[in-house]
């Protein structure tokens, strides 16, 4: 049967739900990415500029990774959306 405009709204929302779970994911591994770069300037096996370099590019794939997520979000909320 098709689907009535309730059940797609609750389809949209779980959508939301799934991917904001894996924005946390992706904030968990730079996270993780960063403590790693702190450790490695700690023992003196990076300098403090290649750790601002380091975590710099960390930051961009971070936002790159959030940016295809939402793009994701919102294709499938309209495929969900579209009657």
């Amino acid at each position: 049967p098709p689907l009535t405009g309730e059940r797609r709204a609750e389809l949209a929302k779980l959508a939301g739900k799934y991917a904001e779970q894996q924005r946390v994911a992706v904030r968990n591994v730079r996270r993780d990415a960063m403590e790693h770069l702190k450790k490695l300037e700690k023992d003196h096996a990076i300098s403090e500029d290649q750790h601002k370099k380091h975590g710099g590019e960390v930051q961009k794939v971070t936002d790159d990774h959030i940016k295809k997520i939402d793009d994701l979000l919102r294709h499938k909320e309209e495929e969900i959306t579209q009657v």
